[in-house]
């Protein structure tokens, strides 16, 4: 087998910057220490920033559509870096060919995006220059970032007046359109490392080294007593939401959505905030991401792997894909999140009992750089993530007909002490599983969403078998709600797409075309997909309730649901004669439906994105 290590990482860029108002925040050490606290105006880095942002492809969206702002530590009052200092664009977007500084750099060790600033309410960020309003009922505008601020704590340890890093925001513009008087000086949103104790106003519970999101309550403007403005909702403008711990070994996922007088932000995954925000409703927004500091007397160093801006309809009949910038160079760990995925490569591990078993490679050893030359790896032009299987490959079990290389998700991660199988943190539930066994599992209904493209598929063996690729399954104990399949025919430029409902109480196989027909001689769609040709999937269920739904750009969205009622899932299945808890997983790859062709036709399926929700 092949491993790829490497040290750098994927960072994909577009967005934002500017200031706030409202919070305050400590952590264990980290493994990565770029900066010393120096407390000097010269504000030299302790890290050779040799990279420039612009020199590397996938930034350059980005940066076409932001500025930078950053903080003038030799304008400060009396040479005091925590006194006033001015702030201001010193790169317009588009114009930052040939542009590093020690704030802001492609740090060469670790291959991420760093912003770096000095002193209290001095910043390094980035704005994006489209403003919005986050009352438009029909776009709703997403900002999406991987952070890892290094060491904060030892960042902020000789402040004398907090302990906060503000990492993004949704700044104020101003009202319907005036950008010059009625601008607040208060963000709507910022969120923030605080290493200070800090109490949830939702749970009472308290925390400290962690994310926290510092959200306004009203359109108001609070700055002080003495503003004119100031009125008796002013001494409460603001709730504080605790989003979650400090990570020091890895980035923190963040996704905010703004629209539709809505404001939600998911961390990890996991959806925290979710609220009304219809006080907002006049007030232009953009977003913003980088470094603005919120203590004294320190040097804060935060990495970005990912920032990704978009806006998308609420009813859209059309659909922008979810592509990542993918690194051509980096092994798929380190362009996709594969931490709660183990992926099975048809190679014999020499276990089978009469057959040659697959080889499992474990969380661990995927996310350690692992590649395996002609069955997965990046590929070297768009970065995206091949999954290859031949024909007469190893299966997973002698049960199995078909080989595969497929992920399978595994929602215990590295933690082995939690096992493979049944309901436990490691597999997920429906919602209309029993109580206990909810609370028990790794998570409640599901949601993957994936981009993909199908480059290959089988054209040998038997003319029932040719052409079939399974892209995405949601896996019972013992059966399949369901599997996503692509079929394209011989002779045909344009492939099929279908599912497949296996009900766990023994009832007949349920079969839904979604885009053309599964059948061996069907005619070829009209609307089909041809081989390279990229869209996205989502397979989603809650409860009894199954949808499907196929996207392309500038296409119908194609949805197919099935009530699964009669199906037997309610949190049990029968095996043996024996009543055991049901438990699902997801898969997502190449899993081949031919065993009958050449042993050296395969199937290839290409992934830009792969998510997944509980």
């Amino acid at each position: 087998m092949k491993y790829k290590l490497t040290s750098t990482l994927l960072l994909t860029l577009l967005l934002s910057a500017c200031g706030g108002g409202g919070g305050s925040s400590s952590d264990s050490s980290s493994t990565n220490t770029n900066s010393t606290n120096t407390g000097s105006t010269d504000s030299e880095s302790s890290v050779e920033y040799t990279g420039v942002p612009y020199d590397y492809s996938q930034y350059v969206d980005a940066l076409d559509n932001a500025n930078l702002q950053q903080t003038d530590l030799s304008d400060c009052t009396d040479d005091d870096i925590n006194n006033t200092c001015s702030k201001s664009d010193v790169v317009d977007a588009g114009e930052y060919e040939g542009y590093d500084s020690e704030y802001f750099y492609i740090d060469t060790d670790s291959g991420l995006l760093t912003f770096e600033m000095e002193g209290d309410s001095n910043r390094t960020e980035l704005r994006f220059t489209e403003n919005f309003l986050t009352n438009s009922a029909d776009t709703k505008y997403t900002l999406t970032a991987d952070i890892l601020p290094i060491s904060p704590s030892t960042s902020v340890a000789n402040s004398t007046d907090g302990e906060e890093i503000t990492l993004l925001q949704v700044h104020n513009k101003g009202t319907a359109g005036v950008t010059d008087n009625s601008v607040l000086s208060h963000p709507l949103l910022r969120v923030v490392w605080d290493g200070e104790n800090r109490t949830d106003d939702v749970t009472g519970n308290s925390y400290s080294n962690a994310y926290w999101a510092i959200i306004k309550t009203n359109a108001d403007e609070c700055k002080n007593e003495s503003n004119p403005n100031y009125n008796d909702n002013c001494p409460d403008s603001y709730d504080f939401y605790y989003l979650s711990d400090y990570d020091a070994n890895s980035p923190t996922n963040f996704e905010i959505i703004v629209g539709n007088e809505t404001l939600i932000i998911n961390v990890d995954d996991d959806n925290k905030v979710n609220i009304n925000i219809d006080y907002w409703a006049n007030l232009y927004s953009y977003f913003k991401a980088g470094v603005y500091n919120q203590y004294t007397n320190g040097n804060s160093v935060v990495q970005f792997k990912t920032i990704t801006y978009s806006e998308s309809d609420y009813n859209d009949e059309t659909t922008s894909l979810d592509m990542n910038a993918l690194d051509p160079d980096l092994p798929p760990s380190d362009n996709f999140d594969l931490s709660t995925w183990n992926l099975s490569v048809p190679i014999d591990n020499g276990e089978g009992d009469g057959y040659a078993k697959a080889t499992t490679i474990t969380v661990e050893e995927l996310n350690d750089g692992y590649e395996l030359e002609n069955y997965f790896w990046t590929d070297t032009t768009d970065g995206g993530m091949v999954f290859r299987n031949y024909i007469g490959g190893a299966r997973t079990s002698s049960g199995t007909s078909y080989s595969r290389t497929e992920f399978r998700e595994m929602l215990r991660g590295e933690n082995t002490r939690i096992n493979t199988q049944g309901v436990n943190e490691n597999n997920w539930v429906f919602s209309n599983a029993p109580e206990d066994q909810q609370d028990d599992a790794g998570g409640v209904d599901g949601n993957m969403v994936a981009t993909l493209a199908v480059n290959h598929v089988t054209s040998t063996g038997n003319s029932s078998h040719q052409g079939r690729v399974i892209i995405g399954q949601i896996h019972a104990a013992s059966d399949e709600p369901v599997r996503l399949y692509y079929r394209l025919l011989d002779g045909h430029t344009k492939g099929s797409i279908y599912i497949a409902h296996e009900p766990s109480n023994g009832n007949s196989e349920q079969w839904y075309n979604m885009i053309g027909s599964r059948s061996n001689s069907a005619s070829e769609p009209e609307d089909g997909i041809e081989l390279d040709e990229k869209f996205s999937f989502e397979i989603d269920v809650v409860g009894n309730t199954l949808n499907v739904s196929i996207m392309r750009d500038d296409k119908d969205t194609v949805t197919q649901t099935v009530n699964m009622e009669n199906s037997g899932y309610d949190g049990y299945y029968v095996k043996d004669g024996e009543t055991l808890e049901d438990y699902m997983y997801f898969k997502a790859g190449a899993y081949n439906q031919n065993n009958s062709g050449d042993t050296s036709d395969y199937v290839q399926v290409t992934f830009y994105s792969l998510s997944k929700t509980h």
